[in-house]
């Protein structure tokens, strides 16, 4: 969630009164229909990137062992559906609203919070941060094309993983003809409105000094907002040691 000059959008902000906004929408209100949907569409979105995930690299992933860092995590929708696989999962979201809701779904699911806690923080990179914990693997899903600098978050991500680690990435992969996917609605917190391509993953994941990148086409959703069919990746890139 790098962020920039006086001058630029604080999309790091913009995201943050947004996604604060979705998560304290109630549940009294879901049977109106549209936070309902949109919530049974985030489940389905989480599930569909772990299996993604478990598909393309099933040997990061062991239930007794793999601790996982879900980066803006949202309400935990990615968590929920990976925390039967792995060891323990810590989310990290700027929203605050997010993170309490992604600790009462934790708490719903009869989880601990050593096996599925969310904190609200903005993470650089730095000691002491997170208790200094370091990861087996880091995900982040759905999220990369919300940061302005995806080469700084790459930085940032590595720092929390174990030698030996991977960083594994969801998103939407650009179109071949580069056209524009995101609605003008959403601009004010999307940063890569075109979607995100091959070579800028490459670019972010070896610049930050991951090695054995890989980019893999994963499946196909179709866009809430504007009804086009998107093709989503994973990414992977592993920290030599």
């Amino acid at each position: 969630m790098a962020g920039g000059s006086s001058r630029q959008h604080d999309f790091a902000a913009a995201n943050r009164v947004y996604f604060d906004e979705q998560a304290r929408s109630t549940p009294h209100r879901e049977h109106h229909g549209h936070h309902h949907h949109h919530r049974e569409e985030a489940r389905k979105l989480g599930r569909r990137n772990v299996a993604a995930m478990r598909n393309a690299y099933p040997l990061l992933f062991d239930e007794d062992t793999t601790e996982v860092l879900d980066y803006a995590c949202g309400t935990g929708m990615l968590s929920q559906a990976l925390c039967p696989y792995v060891k323990s999962i810590v989310g990290v979201d700027i929203s605050q609203a997010s993170v309490e809701q992604y600790n009462v779904n934790a708490s719903n699911q009869g989880l601990t919070p050593e096996e599925m806690k969310a904190v609200c923080v903005q993470l650089k990179g730095e000691p002491g941060e997170l208790d200094d914990a370091k990861f087996d693997v880091v995900v982040c899903c759905a999220s990369y094309h919300h940061f302005p600098s995806i080469e700084e978050t790459t930085q940032v991500l590595v720092h929390f993983l174990k030698p030996g680690g991977s960083l594994l990435v969801t998103d939407i992969k650009a179109a071949p003809d580069g056209h524009e996917l995101f609605k003008e609605t959403h601009h004010h917190i999307v940063a890569h409105t075109h979607g995100l391509t091959e070579e800028s993953m490459r670019r972010a994941f070896e610049g930050a000094g991951l090695a054995q990148f890989e980019l893999k086409d994963a499946f196909k959703a179709r866009m809430t907002a504007t009804g086009e069919e998107t093709q989503w990746f994973v990414a992977r890139g592993s920290k030599p040691g």
